[in-house]
């Protein structure tokens, strides 16, 4: 009985902070599954196109390097991180070993990092690119240096919620056997007991133990803020704006050289209005993607140490703060629109990434109307075998009237020749239909 109110607290608190309330379940998970079905569709298709369609030298180019490890970090969050995450939101009680509860928390860490630092590396690239436009500063090899090095700072710095994860037991050994004894009465059969056991034995809850001493767990998060947020989205707002003033000025020089020509002028113009709508889009996707998780994680970290340090009864602040925990799994919803958007523009506006898909929708296109015209053929081959073989009935039956016989022993004779040759055309035709038929 002493173990059953020992844990009941625990029970309590993560139900509070998982559960979703009833009103919003549907709705999570049906915005969910289509996230993560649009996420994967056009990530996928981002590495594929550009890996394997696209050209043969696109890997070696910088740009479609980033392009490729940021479709792979978000095809990993729709493929793993939301879907065990959506779990864990949905069930508060868990059966999965473990493990599940480490990678359950790190995963997310690791691909908000590898995402923010390789947008922050393609905007460099694009500063370097379009400001010094003769130098070469970023290579093949300083490239992938610089993708595994994204990858190793992504894990090193989520490795702490991966070690301060544990999973707790809902029910100890004492419980799980009480419950067994009150509900089993034939104890003979082991059926009963194995069920329970395997009901309530394997529950367990997910949960962070970080030390006691200190603000490990705070300082831990202002860290990660500052890594995933300030120092990435201050770093793209720097670069984008030196970008579109060298583009302002690279306009401004054409545009003395192409005012007679009102034409081109206005693709210029149109090329620059684009450009700068294509940037201001990407901060403010990025902004919009991941403000709300870090401030919800960063936010609710400093609640829970406050809370730890009073140690009085709650406050009407505390319920309230309680209540809007509820709604923290909502995160991630907003996290996706990142993983949905980053295709569409980092991929669309790749000149590789259009030309690979341009020849999919090509060689779709020519199978499908080399299909059609396998079904045409099959609908207009077999009438044309029937009617050539009408036609030598017809040519036979025609010189059976028109034949007048010479003699008697002459017409026996011709009469069989006669009967030889139209089942010998018969016959050919026949053969003549079926090979129509199987060729097409």
């Amino acid at each position: 009985m002493t173990n059953f109110t020992s844990s009941e607290p625990l029970l309590l608190d993560v139900e509070s902070v998982s559960s979703l309330p009833q009103w919003l379940l549907t709705p999570f998970i049906i915005i969910s599954i289509t996230e993560t079905i649009l996420g994967i569709v056009g990530n996928g298709l981002v590495i594929i196109v550009i890996s394997c369609i696209g050209k043969s030298n696109a890997l070696h180019r910088p740009y479609n390097c980033f392009i490729v490890n940021l479709a792979l970090s978000d095809l990993v969050l729709c493929l793993f991180t939301m879907p065990l995450n959506t779990y864990r939101s949905l069930n508060v009680y868990m059966r999965f070993p473990p493990a599940f509860c480490k990678l359950a928390d790190s995963f997310p860490a690791i691909n908000v990092c590898v995402s923010s630092l390789t947008i922050v590396a393609i905007s460099v690239h694009r500063y370097f690119v379009v400001c010094y436009p003769h130098k070469k500063l970023i290579g093949t090899f300083l490239t992938f240096f610089v993708m595994i090095g994204i990858w190793i700072l992504a894990i090193g710095a989520a490795s702490p919620l991966f070690i301060y994860s544990r999973s707790s037991k809902v029910y100890d050994e004492v419980i799980v056997e009480m419950v067994v004894k009150m509900t089993c009465i034939n104890l003979i059969d082991k059926s009963c007991e194995e069920h329970y056991y395997k009901m309530y034995g394997r529950l367990h809850v997910c949960h962070e133990s970080w030390p006691q001493h200190g603000d490990l767990r705070l300082v831990y998060t202002i860290f990660m803020f500052f890594l995933q947020f300030i120092l990435p989205i201050s770093i793209i707002c720097i670069t984008y704006y030196q970008v579109m003033v060298k583009l302002r000025e690279h306009f401004r020089y054409r545009f003395l050289i192409k005012r007679h020509n009102i034409a081109s002028l206005r693709h210029e113009i149109s090329r620059q209005r684009r450009n700068n709508v294509l940037l201001l889009l990407i901060v403010s996707s990025y902004a919009i993607s991941w403000l709300p998780f870090n401030i919800s994680y960063t936010v609710f970290t400093y609640v829970n140490r406050y809370n730890n340090i009073t140690d009085n009864d709650q406050t009407p602040h505390d319920k309230q703060a309680n209540e809007l925990s509820k709604y923290l799994p909502l995160r991630f919803l907003i996290c996706m629109i990142s993983a949905i958007t980053n295709p569409f523009l980092y991929g669309y506006f790749n000149e590789t990434f259009k030309d690979g898909l341009g020849k999919i929708f090509s060689l779709c296109c020519q199978h499908m109307n080399r299909q059609k015209n396998e079904l045409h053929c099959d609908q207009v081959n077999i009438p044309q075998s029937e009617v050539t073989l009408k036609n030598h009935q017809n040519s036979v039956s025609r010189s059976k009237t028109n034949f007048q016989p010479v003699s008697p022993n002459k017409h026996s004779n011709n009469g069989l020749l006669n009967h030889l040759s139209t089942q010998l055309t018969i016959d050919n035709a026949n053969h003549l239909s079926l090979s129509l038929s199987s060729a097409s």
